[in-house]
């Protein structure tokens, strides 16, 4: 009779979503333990891996101490890392475990850090320094930048080199349970962080071959040195015991293996058993910030090759009171002859605010190049600050 005798509306899986609170996690105590007894646990494994944030230092001074202790109950010990691939080897074992010793910038040189993985050298450089001391080999675990970002871009392998390829896995599991579901929550938030460009289909390929790739190497560790414990250290996704490294390395091979993850303050997961085995909880820390020059440089090549033009001078730095100007090609920082910006970063390693470095430029003047020379005064530019 022209009335509504029922309303009903259909759940809906899209929709706006707004979370009021988020109460907090708890648990019971009895499990908490120190940290020598949690080490002595966890040393009962073969394989030990320990997450990280990679710009976490206190996962790193975590990463370092688990080591430091690991070592001290038995020598034998081999370190995994994600952060250099197997062609970084040669420059591994010559600067840790080779009698004919290679220095620090040499090292960094020659492994490509800063073009492999970029991230502040120092986050890692304690730990490498212990297993230089102590001649405990360390391993790269990874494959070449350029194929992970081939297979991301593109969405298949069916690009890559034929012998590349036949080096690869050849098992891909990604069907792990919410190995894909994790991976697209990824691949979201680096396109929105404009890290990269491809398809989410690509991006879990991707990491599938990323993860696989790390496995296999990790297995072949436990095969050629069967009486050593390995750490990995590798990204916290990486490392988790459900659909990270682990269950890829127990398909292969059977070997006990543990899981570590930091728990901080803004960061714990729901599912803390089904990630890891063990958990830590470290005092917050933070690096230094590192000087700088002053200058924004452009990476240009030549007719002699690659070379750096400064393109702005910042007005916090103090390279244009020491005399840089715009249009200015570096040649040299400190000696060191830099071509790209590793070579930069790398010749101002180890510098504090304050120092003053040598900068030898090119400078075109009336149609004449002049070889030039300045002393520049490193600076910390002030931190942005929002507006009120």
């Amino acid at each position: 009779n022209g009335r509504n005798v029922d309303k009903k509306i259909r759940p809906a899986e899209s929709g706006i979503r707004y979370v009021l609170e988020e109460l907090p996690q708890g648990g019971k105590t009895s499990g908490l333990n120190s940290f020598e007894r949690t080490v002595q646990k966890l040393s009962a494994s073969q394989v030990v891996y320990i997450g990280e944030g990679h710009t976490s230092l206190p996962d790193h001074l975590l990463q370092l101490r688990i080591i430091e202790e690991l070592y001290r109950k038995d020598p034998r010990l081999v370190i995994g890392m994600e952060m250099f691939p197997a062609s970084s080897q040669v420059a591994l074992d010559s600067y840790i475990t080779s009698t004919k010793e290679i220095d620090e910038q040499t090292f960094l040189k020659q492994s490509d850090y800063y073009n492999v993985w970029r991230y502040d050298y120092r986050y890692y450089r304690d730990i490498i320094n212990f297993a230089k001391k102590h001649r405990i080999p360390v391993v790269g675990l990874n494959l070449a930048r350029e194929i992970v970002s081939e297979v991301f871009r593109s969405g298949t392998t069916d690009t890559l080199d034929k012998d590349v390829l036949n080096k690869l896995p050849k098992d891909r599991d990604l069907d792990m349970p919410g190995y894909t579901d994790r991976l697209s929550a990824m691949h979201c938030i680096h396109m929105q962080g404009n890290h990269g460009s491809g398809t989410v289909s690509g991006f879990i390929q991707a990491q599938g071959i990323w993860d696989e790739t790390m496995a296999e190497n990790v297995a072949a560790i436990v095969r050629k040195l069967p009486d050593h414990k390995v750490v990995v250290l590798a990204g916290a996704q990486h490392t988790r015991k459900d659909s990270g490294i682990p269950p890829r390395v127990a398909r292969s091979l059977s070997v006990d293996q543990a899981s570590v993850i930091n728990v901080t303050s803004d960061h714990v997961p729901i599912n803390l058993s089904e990630v890891a085995d063990y958990y830590f909880f470290s005092a917050p820390a933070t690096l230094p910030e590192t000087p700088k020059i002053g200058v924004v440089l452009s990476p240009e090549t030549v007719s002699s090759g690659k070379v750096l033009k400064i393109s702005h001078l910042s007005q916090h730095g103090k390279a244009g009171e020491a005399g840089l100007q715009e249009g200015d090609i570096i040649r040299k920082v400190n000696g060191v002859a830099v071509t790209d910006l590793s070579d930069l970063r790398i010749a101002m390693f180890d510098t504090k605010e304050g120092d003053m470095i040598k900068v030898a430029f090119n400078r075109q003047e009336g149609g004449t190049e002049q070889d030039l020379a300045v002393m520049v005064e490193l600076t910390i530019p002030p931190k942005m600050v929002d507006h009120p």
